[in-house]
């Protein structure tokens, strides 16, 4: 009797486990302690199976750094549309925008970019990453360039450069 072949959801689901772990790891422990035989052992993976899917020990914390560099665009994106759908003037939309520059300045925003130039370095070792971190800048700044026309639109910018340059 021939046994059912893994689906590729099987494959997402072994993904997200062992990114799961592996986010847990990095928090506990740091990428210069990370291990990837804890990772396997509390994540119930085997050693080939996370080696199919991130190469190395350097893709794999690569990618969890991709994921939390990812959720942040999102988050960072989304509170940024919602403000400008919303703001009810120019004045409070500019406060908002001087406020989100302040913000970047401060310690956890120097943290989340030392985070993603981490991550643009690892992902100098993996083909398949480099291309996912394209796509997630590349969405990234489509959608807030998309946002920034919200601004446009409703005249509160007149920005010399283009919208997309900007993002």
């Amino acid at each position: 009797m021939d046994l059912p072949r893994p689906t590729r959801a099987d494959g997402r689901e072994t993904i997200e486990r062992l990114l799961e772990f592996a986010e847990r790891e990095l928090n506990e422990v740091g990428s210069v302690k990370f291990r990837v035989g804890r990772v396997l052992e509390n994540a119930g993976v085997s050693k080939s199976s996370a080696y199919h899917h991130f190469g190395n020990r350097d893709g794999l914390i690569a990618a969890v750094e991709m994921r939390t560099v990812s959720k942040q665009i999102e988050l960072n994106n989304s509170v940024i549309r919602e403000f400008i759908q919303a703001a009810p003037s120019t004045q409070s939309a500019s406060e908002f925008l001087k406020l989100l520059v302040q913000t970047s300045s401060n310690v956890a925003g120097i943290e989340a970019r030392k985070r993603r130039a981490a991550t643009l370095v690892s992902a100098q070792n993996s083909p398949a990453l480099a291309k996912i971190i394209g796509e997630t800048q590349r969405e990234g700044a489509e959608y807030l360039a998309s946002t920034l026309q919200i601004a446009v639109d409703r005249g509160w910018m007149n920005p010399a450069v283009s919208l997309l340059g900007i993002a």
